[in-house]
């Protein structure tokens, strides 16, 4: 593979990342806990690790529920918006990509109440770019 095409890879996991922000941070914004139009972001399985659980969703279900759990977290913190501060796209190779970035969440004032920084896993399968695997980093 050419340094061209890794381009055009980093590119397209970009663009598919891009297009998951505004999905998310709009249904959020919202006030949404139905997370149907998220479910094409993620792959079943899928693993998510944070500095005090590691938990693997095996079914489509499993994802639902922890996508509407967020959601509503979201919702009763009176959550505005984010603002995806730095994200890096790092090609892995043809079909994979690391994608890290910080989010800035906002109350519906567009004050700041929480800042997380997400390394996703993301891979170029069948069916288009799906997150693999999620991890909350140290702060």
């Amino acid at each position: 593979m050419t340094h061209t095409d890794l381009a055009a890879v980093a590119n397209e996991a970009q663009a598919w990342f891009d297009s998951y922000v505004e999905t998310f941070i709009g249904l959020a914004a919202k006030g949404s806990t139905d997370p149907a139009s998220l479910l094409d972001y993620f792959s079943v399985p899928i693993s998510m690790t944070t500095g005090t659980a590691h938990t693997a969703l095996t079914s489509a279900e499993a994802l639902s529920q922890g996508l509407a759990h967020e959601l509503r977290a979201l919702r009763d913190a009176g959550y505005g918006g984010s603002k995806a501060l730095d994200p890096v796209v790092r090609v892995l190779n043809e079909r994979a990509a690391q994608i890290e970035v910080t989010w800035a969440r906002q109350d519906s004032q567009g004050r700041e109440f929480q800042r997380v920084r997400v390394l996703y896993l993301a891979a170029r399968t069948d069916a288009g770019w799906r997150t693999v695997a999620s991890v909350i980093l140290a702060s």
